[in-house]
């Protein structure tokens, strides 16, 4: 059994080697990315090559067409995947075996050899590595499992690979798949996972209207995401449908220059007066004074997620009987959104309002935070217009325009790249 580290400037270029030295039958035992480039550690149970072999330079991983899947049947039979497990078994035997073998040794040459505290020295690297080998196995072993299924069921690949590429995470393609049935053609699947994902986003009843409910919300949310425009499009709707005696409008916004003056413009056009809380007792205030408005409607200071002032802020809200709405860029970073989320979702939400669709090429990442939050999604803003562009959240919709956009050429992954990324295992967040 051959153990070889390789180190190159990207993954394919360190698969490349891999083949080049270990053969078409090397087992990955685990890749990471660190200052010198991508990182492969490599095993095949070849003893040798012999000297003057040519090996094949590139990697040969067989894509999702049926012709090339038929091509390369034979690379992913059970019994082969039976036999690279087999392999990393007695791997990780191999290396349980020397580290015990290295611990007695060491043991028995340090001059204090009797002292606990000496041996247990000695020994942390040792356990160290250990723990890491069966990390390495566990890891493999999954990938093995992942992508026997990927074999017996190509549907499932194909699927993940849609769903990954609509934006969704890999872990929750792959959680999706899994529960994808046997036997089913394309468009049964697709249909099958459109079901899913509309059952599994969750969206605000009729009676739930924040305008034909009433009360009063506060919009929340990072700079730019959209909370003045979105505060006058329910300003709007409120006002045509109850009157401006309906409405109260206040702002906390005294940072941004003109973001009172904007609200205002808005106000003055509906024929509401819009106030300004620069403190927790004006906003207390202002709330007592407008406690017959059937809505009221705060437009809060942009903030980070990490700004040390949101806790104040939620702190004030919360005191004052406020109802907090949480607005989501869709063109955000699905990591950026979810770190939006957690901070923010401190002492609960009310709802949830995605912003900028008209903005966006793929949405998968925001449904993906929005489902694993399980925030209630209240409307859709798809634009500048007051009062237009907003629209009551539609699973549907969404989840048609989702798997409809995939990322254009430059963004998308080659054959060989995406059934890489495929058996990678995924951890939960």
């Amino acid at each position: 059994m051959m153990i070889r580290k390789f180190i190159a400037p990207n993954t394919r270029d360190a698969l490349a080697q891999l083949r080049a030295e270990l053969g078409d039958d090397a087992i990955i035992l685990s890749t990471k990315r660190t200052s010198a480039g991508t990182e492969v550690l490599g095993a095949s149970n070849k003893v040798n090559q012999p000297v003057g072999q040519t090996l094949e330079p590139t990697l040969h991983v067989p894509s999702w067409t049926q012709k090339e899947r038929e091509a390369h049947q034979q690379e992913f039979k059970p019994d082969r995947i039976k036999d690279q497990a087999s392999s990393l078994r007695e791997v990780a035997q191999e290396q349980t075996r020397v580290a015990h073998a290295g611990l007695s040794k060491a043991a028995l040459n340090r001059p204090n050899a009797a002292d606990p505290a000496a041996a247990l020295a000695d020994a942390a690297p040792i356990v160290e590595e250990i723990k890491q080998m069966r990390q390495l196995l566990k890891t493999q072993l999954s990938m093995l499992a992942w992508r026997d299924t990927l074999e017996r069921d190509p549907m499932r690949g194909e699927l993940w690979s849609r769903v990954t590429e609509a934006g969704f995470s890999a872990l929750f393609a792959r959680t999706l798949v899994d529960r994808l049935p046997k036997g089913l053609n394309e468009d049964q699947a697709t249909t099958w996972a459109m079901n899913v994902l509309m059952s599994n986003v969750p969206i605000a009843s009729v009676n739930h209207d924040l305008v034909e409910q009433g009360g009063a919300y506060a919009l929340v949310g990072p700079t730019g995401v959209g909370k003045t425009t979105t505060t006058a499009k329910l300003a709007a709707r409120c006002v045509v449908k109850y009157g401006a005696e309906s409405l109260g409008l206040i702002t906390t916004d005294s940072y941004r220059i003109g973001a009172q003056d904007q609200l205002r413009i808005y106000g003055k056009i509906l024929g509401v007066q819009v106030y300004t809380a620069q403190n927790f007792l004006d906003l207390q205030q202002l709330r007592h004074t407008m406690q017959r408005k059937r809505l009221i409607l705060i437009d809060t200071v942009g903030m980070g997620q990490r700004d040390n002032r949101l806790v104040e802020q939620t702190r004030m809200l919360s005191e004052s009987e406020i109802e907090r709405v949480l607005l989501l860029n869709a063109t955000s970073q699905p990591e950026t959104l979810d770190d939006v989320v957690r901070h923010y979702k401190c002492d609960g939400l009310q709802g949830a309002i995605i912003t900028k669709l008209d903005e966006a090429i793929k949405i998968g990442g925001v449904l993906d935070v929005v489902m694993r939050h399980k925030l209630v999604l209240n409307y859709l803003a798809t634009g500048q217009r007051v009062p237009e562009d907003l629209f009551r959240a539609d699973a549907r919709v969404l989840v048609h325009r989702a798997l409809r956009n995939t990322a254009a050429k430059a963004f998308r992954a080659s054959p060989e790249e995406l059934k890489w990324k495929m058996v990678q295992p995924s951890t939960p967040l």
